[in-house]
């Protein structure tokens, strides 16, 4: 007996035992909806498509628009209603060509590192520099200070301050940083990236944005980076080559999120997204982040269809694109459907690695406390989920949440999602199967429990009341640092 098939046989008995008092939940349909999707499972087909047919989907590469093109007929195949493309402008795209990083001296060593995405390029054949350290703690007062010293050396982010600064704190001055370097003529920037070693870079792009930074600058592999900073806190000289050569196209490029439908029958104008993003990075093949939530949305459309059962309101599957540049996706959505923010009762959003998911953090709609408590009492038998008003930030659902829409990004238990999203590490091998169909099957009745109450659930904020409700829940300060407020 599979350990899915004994989790369907729980919920199942579960179900059994609270029918005397929730008979006003659709517990037919939920376990319906659980069976299809673990008897017949087709979510662990839509990631192997995903990331080992077509591979990373750096948005606006033309690896992109084959995914689109892939989603597209899947949605259709699955027998989702009016699937259609809402394109988007990329101020520019960005493609990664190649990188090799060399230490000259004191000794010989082959370094580990990626461009940073929407980062320049070295001169072609590449350069060979000094290595200076900044304190990364105090990135403005370093470049005031020594920006004169920095011209052709190669600037190696340390932290040095007593209190160092957190990923957010750290990334939102990381912009003005690197404007800083290209202006003083500084020959490369290595960042100071927080996520784990084990000889792996990572990528992202320098601000939340599409806006390309001139100056080369590059994530190297933990113990390379922390090598280079021993061996300039001894006093050694320390020289790098350096070859980063990346593509940038000429203008903008259209891009676009893929919409499909699950038709209410009795409130068809009121929608409940379910998404995940399409795009990925270039370093592995985006199986985790976010091949994983893509199937998992596609599996969790394709269970509610085929398993007959009808939503009160309209289920709107979304796979955005843009949100590794700063949910641009989600964002474009958001202004194109402004008028109708009003009939959108939450958007659901699967995006935090390869693990089964655990909670439904409320990003300040604690309207949605007692309900969704409820809804988790239902579906006890896959495992706790915890619910309360926490936040998934900077993720497709939260571009709901400063629309004043309830934004729930699922929460994962997913241990290495740090270690292995944006880097070679984000490949195939390190989804388990069951996993991602339990998750799937759980998405899918979140979306249906929700779309089928007889009530509406939930607020929409007007503007002023989600500016105090992100003001109360201390988001403020990183929507500033990050250009988000005001929205």
């Amino acid at each position: 007996m599979t350990k899915l098939f004994f989790a369907l046989l729980l919920f199942s008995g579960v179900s059994a035992r609270s029918q005397s008092t929730l008979d006003d939940d659709g517990l037919e349909s939920l376990t319906r909806l659980a069976g299809q999707a673990l008897v017949h499972p087709r979510a662990s087909l839509y990631l192997e498509e995903l990331a080992d047919g077509i591979g990373p989907r750096v948005t606006g590469s033309p690896e992109e628009v084959k995914a689109l093109e892939w989603a597209a007929h899947t949605m259709q195949a699955i027998g989702l209603s009016n699937v259609h493309r809402e394109p988007w402008q990329l101020q520019r795209s960005w493609r990664r060509v190649a990188a090799r990083a060399t230490l000259r001296t004191p000794f010989h060593l082959e370094l580990n590192v990626a461009s940073m995405a929407w980062a320049g390029s070295t001169p072609k054949g590449g350069i060979e520099a000094d290595v200076v350290e900044v304190d990364s703690d105090s990135m403005s007062n370093d470049a005031q200070k020594n920006a004169s010293r920095w011209s052709g050396k190669v600037l190696l982010l340390v932290g040095k301050g007593a209190q160092h600064l957190g990923p957010l704190e750290y990334f939102a001055k990381l912009p003005a940083f690197l404007q800083a370097a290209n202006a003083a003529h500084a020959a490369a920037v290595i960042i100071e990236d927080p996520r784990p070693g084990t000889l792996l870079p990572h990528t992202a792009p320098p601000s939340f944005s599409d806006a390309v930074y001139p100056i080369p600058a590059v994530d190297m592999a933990k113990e390379h980076r922390k090598l280079i900073a021993q061996l300039l806190e001894r006093g050694k000289s320390v020289q790098i080559r350096m070859d980063i050569q990346n593509q940038v196209s000429a203008g903008p490029v259209e891009s676009a999120n893929l919409i499909g439908d699950i038709p209410g029958y009795q409130h068809p104008e009121q929608i409940i997204v379910l998404g995940a993003h399409l795009d990925s990075w270039d370093l592995g093949t985006g199986a985790i982040d976010d091949g994983f939530g893509v199937a998992a949305v596609l599996g969790a459309a394709d269970a509610i269809i085929a398993s007959g059962v009808k939503p009160r309101r309209t289920i709107r599957i979304a796979l955005f694109t843009g949100e590794e540049q700063g949910m641009l996706g989600s964002r474009a959505y958001v202004r194109g459907h402004r008028s109708e923010m009003r009939n959108h009762v939450c958007a659901l959003a699967l995006d935090w690695g390869q693990g089964p998911i655990t909670g439904m953090p409320l990003a300040g709609h604690t309207e949605l406390a007692r309900p969704l408590k409820h809804f988790a009492e239902i579906v006890a038998g896959w495992g706790s989920l915890r619910v309360d008003n926490s936040y998934l930030s900077f993720t497709d659902a939260y571009s709901f949440t400063l629309a004043g829409v309830p934004g729930i990004g699922f929460l994962q238990n997913s241990h290495d999602s740090s270690l292995l999203g944006h880097s070679a590490g984000d490949t195939l091998d390190k989804v388990d199967p069951e996993v991602l169909v339990r998750d799937a099957a759980l998405a899918a009745q979140a979306a249906f429990w929700i779309a089928n109450q007889p009530t509406r659930l939930g607020t929409v904020f007007d503007a002023k009341e989600t500016v105090r409700v992100l003001t109360q829940d201390k988001q403020r300060a990183n929507l500033e640092a990050f250009g988000l407020w005001p929205f």
